[in-house]
């Protein structure tokens, strides 16, 4: 006697198809790198029978060449029963559509990766959630994939990937559900270090010579020394505009001695 087909999926006919890497919370990531459908296969010894369960995630792109995969569908699970000298029966066939609600959760690891959680998909008077984690692997070769779990209720899912890995630092600290990292100082640009050490030369400048003052015996106390530095330093700021147009028509020979001729 053949098993009895257990098909009930919800599909919600809709644009959008497989799993939409334009979304910004993948933004980080470079899974357009493993655009595609891919598969995971486990075989059960079950006498009289054997049963294959087959999962297949599509990245980008609409699940292609997988039987039975109603469309739509980011993840899709076709449960298939194999006995001797009969045709294979497909017993089960669960689906997460790609509008069924789910959640971006960032793996806090440094490195990247994300877990992607769906959230009660229909399959006939059940509902089933998935996990779908993501893993940075930089040495991975393969997709590396492999199932955690498959409760009837529950599936999860791990892919081991060097496209859920982060290269951009600036992403690697939006990490971790948007928390920023410690800055290091990083972000500090070439204006502020200039600005910095402007500051700190000019107290140098401005201590250092009333301290000198002060000990050349020119000013009664190094209050008075230090008062007279900076009024000699402000003397400076105010001539300097005056210095600089001197320099200037120096060097493009605009000076005011052309206009008048030797008698």
């Amino acid at each position: 006697m053949l098993f009895k087909l257990l098909v009930s999926v919800s599909t919600l006919v809709l644009t959008s198809t497989a799993i939409d890497c334009s979304a910004k919370e993948l933004q980080p990531y470079n899974f357009e790198s493993i655009k595609g459908t891919h598969s995971i296969t486990n075989i059960k010894n079950t006498p009289p029978s054997k049963t294959s369960i087959t999962w297949s995630v599509g990245f980008c792109d609409a699940i292609h060449d997988i039987t039975n995969c109603p469309p739509n569908s980011d993840l899709c699970g076709i449960t298939t029963i194999f006995r001797d000298n009969e045709s294979p029966v497909v017993s089960e066939i669960i689906a997460f559509n790609s509008n069924i609600q789910k959640t971006y959760v960032p793996i806090d690891n440094g490195d990247g990766g994300i877990t992607i959680l769906y959230k009660g998909a229909n399959w006939g008077d059940s509902l089933v959630d998935a996990e779908l984690r993501l893993a940075c692997d930089k040495n991975a070769r393969d997709d590396d994939f492999k199932i955690d779990e498959w409760t009837g209720q529950s599936l999860k899912i791990t892919l081991n990937t060097k496209a859920a890995c982060i290269t951009s630092e600036k992403d690697k600290k939006k990490n971790n559900g948007g928390t920023p990292k410690k800055d290091n100082g990083e972000s500090w640009g070439w204006f502020t270090w200039i600005f910095i050490f402007l500051v700190l030369f000019l107290s140098i400048y401005i201590i250092g010579g009333a301290w000198f003052q002060y000990n050349k015996g020119n000013a009664i106390d190094f209050q008075s020394a230090l008062k007279e530095v900076i009024e000699n330093f402000f003397d400076l700021l105010k001539s300097l505009p005056g210095f600089v147009r001197e320099i200037v028509e120096k060097f493009t020979g605009s000076s005011n001695r052309g206009d008048y001729s030797a008698v």
